[in-house]
């Protein structure tokens, strides 16, 4: 049965979607000898060509890992500026994986990387809601007000910003800093720091604890542990 050529690419290869539209907008994709369309229809009889090579129609196997990404390395597959990459704490045989979303980074914490393009697809879009949650350190603490202000969500800078749950877990008068707990069910870049500085509690720190089930407990920065796509689950 024909499908869609990107749900094809991407079920065969691991590429997104979303690359794979971009991809055939640029003309990189063939289809039996001729430039590939959006939304076209193919199956396993079509000759594919992605920037000349022949695609293998042949379904292969997805790999799964969620990885404990230290602070201070940038999550992608490769920086022109030098920095470390998550890619230079995996194993070489795991080089083909892609993040599903992005740490900052000094940000630490749970990250999930796979080959299969659906199921990044599926992680970060936000019509699913994956729960993840963070802890933080913050300076001061947050009083009753501010933690309504944050899960209806503020304007900051022309973005509309929200926590959809947070709490705090502890407080040290001492030093005016305190530890919370953040959940979010959408993403948006610098989203937790940003929406905290302007309410004046800048992150002094901050982890990814959990994406949906898969929790970094047992995990050191920098390891990671390999899972079945049916063993995770949105919690």
């Amino acid at each position: 049965m024909k499908i869609r050529i990107n749900k094809f690419i991407s079920q065969i290869s691991g590429i997104s979607r979303r690359e794979v539209d971009e991809m055939i907008k640029e003309s990189r994709i063939a289809v039996n000898g001729k430039l590939a369309t959006l939304g076209q229809m193919v199956d396993e009889n079509d000759d594919i060509e992605i920037d000349g090579m022949r695609l293998n129609i042949k379904k292969k196997d997805f790999t799964y890992i969620l990885f404990y990404k230290p602070k201070n390395c940038i999550t992608s597959r490769s920086d022109e500026k030098g920095r470390p990459t998550v890619m230079d704490f995996l194993p070489k045989n795991f080089e083909r994986l892609r993040p599903a979303g992005r740490l900052d980074f000094d940000t630490e914490g749970a990250l999930i990387l796979t080959d299969d393009g659906d199921f990044i697809n599926f992680l970060i879009h936000p019509k699913n809601q994956i729960v993840k949650v963070y802890r933080a350190r913050i300076f001061g603490n947050l009083g009753e007000n501010e933690i309504k202000r944050l899960k209806k969500g503020i304007n900051v800078e022309e973005r509309f910003l929200k926590l959809d749950n947070v709490k705090t877990i502890h407080y040290d008068p001492s030093k005016d800093k305190s530890d919370i707990e953040i959940i979010l069910t959408h993403g948006k870049n610098h989203e937790i720091k940003d929406i905290l500085k302007a309410i004046g509690h800048p992150v002094i720190y901050l982890k990814r604890l959990s994406v949906g089930n898969m929790t970094i407990k047992g995990l050191k920065a920098g390891e990671f542990k390999v899972f079945k796509k049916n063993d995770f689950k949105n919690v």
